[in-house]
């Protein structure tokens, strides 16, 4: 009988189908070179969810990849707090990333500048996220000085829906031959409750003691709004102004009591694509009561990557207070050379 080849004819029929869906399934190239066959699951928590046809589900950070090829459609938030529609995602010669979307087609320049993707609808999800980094530098030498210099700044951020809580920590103490020249520490808590994309109200709280000011404890309470004019990967940047009450207690000092004007702002810029971040927050505070009663405390530097999520960090802090404690001067001011641990 020569009706054997059929088994043959139906092999073929299968192997053609199979490399006709193969053909048509959607293609991750990372910024390696790997090229992922299978199909998108979605992008959240700055992760790429990929259904790949040979290992099942894998998870890559976003910023390792370079283009996604995609017949599926999907829901994409940018940046700006911007919402595209029924998007495919095309690339060309895996270097453009484009997104062909319900308003038309966007060229994609960087993934950083993508929230999120979902075919599902887009809602905040009903879980902490959180983000954070403690940062250490420290200073010992001996022999012909002795000097010994520690400094630990510490800052948490836990945001759910329009809520926000954020934490912040500094000590520093520094001796010279056995003699304490510095001892300053300060606790800060802030609540923020967001009314808009980018406006929010705040209230905060804040205590510190530094010896060589001769401060024994100064209290801050204060409330106000604030607008959040980018949170993204490449840029972040809010301001901050509101009503505050300061309470000081100075050692040999009167006490002191007054109602200010708080203004605070908080910038950090990615500047180049291995990392390398500027920042910038800085707190003024100026009194109803007197008009050269003010003073205002900044921390600015720079944080390079260096492995994982270490990260080496150089800051300069000025501090200036225009009416010290009659044993203390107006200015202080250090730089600062350490490790800075995020995640």
């Amino acid at each position: 009988m020569r009706n054997r080849p059929l088994p043959i004819i139906s092999f073929l029929i299968i192997w053609v189908g199979l490399l006709s869906f193969t053909a048509h399934a959607g293609t991750l190239v990372l910024g390696n070179g790997d090229r992922i066959s299978g199909e998108l699951i979605g992008i959240y928590d700055e992760q790429v969810h990929w259904q790949s046809d040979l290992m099942g589900e894998v998870v890559i950070g976003q910023v390792d990849v370079l283009s996604i090829d995609s017949e599926s459609e999907f829901r994409i938030v940018l940046d700006a707090n911007r919402e595209l529609t029924d998007c495919q995602l095309k690339s060309a010669d895996a270097q453009q990333q484009f997104l062909n979307c319900e308003q038309g087609m966007v060229e994609l320049n960087s993934w950083r500048l993508v929230q999120r993707v979902t075919a599902r609808p887009l809602s905040e999800p009903d879980t902490w996220r959180q983000k954070g980094n403690v940062v250490v530098a420290g200073r010992d030498s001996a022999g012909n000085s002795e000097e010994f210099k520690l400094q630990v700044d510490a800052r948490i951020e836990l945001r759910k829906g329009p809520v926000r809580h954020i934490a912040t920590a500094h000590y520093d103490r520094t001796s010279s031959a056995d003699i304490k020249t510095a001892d300053d520490r300060k606790f800060a808590y802030q609540y923020d409750y967001f009314i808009s994309p980018k406006w929010f109200f705040n209230s905060n709280v804040s205590w510190e003691e530094n010896q060589f000011q001769a401060l024994e404890s100064r209290a801050l309470f204060g409330a106000g709004l604030g607008y959040q004019f980018f949170d993204t990967e490449l840029i972040r940047l809010s301001v901050e102004v509101g009503p505050a009450l300061l309470r000081e207690k100075y050692i040999g000092d009167p006490d002191r009591e007054a109602a200010a004007i708080r203004e605070s702002t908080d910038l950090v810029v990615t500047l180049n694509s291995r990392g390398l971040e500027f920042f910038h927050r800085n707190t003024v505070l100026q009194s109803f009561d007197a008009s050269d009663d003010w003073r205002v405390e900044t921390e600015t530097g720079f944080g390079m990557p260096i492995i994982g999520a270490l990260k080496a960090q150089t800051m300069f802090e000025f501090d200036y207070n225009n009416r010290p404690a009659d044993d203390a001067g107006p200015l202080d001011r250090s730089w600062s050379f350490g490790l800075n641990y995020s995640w």
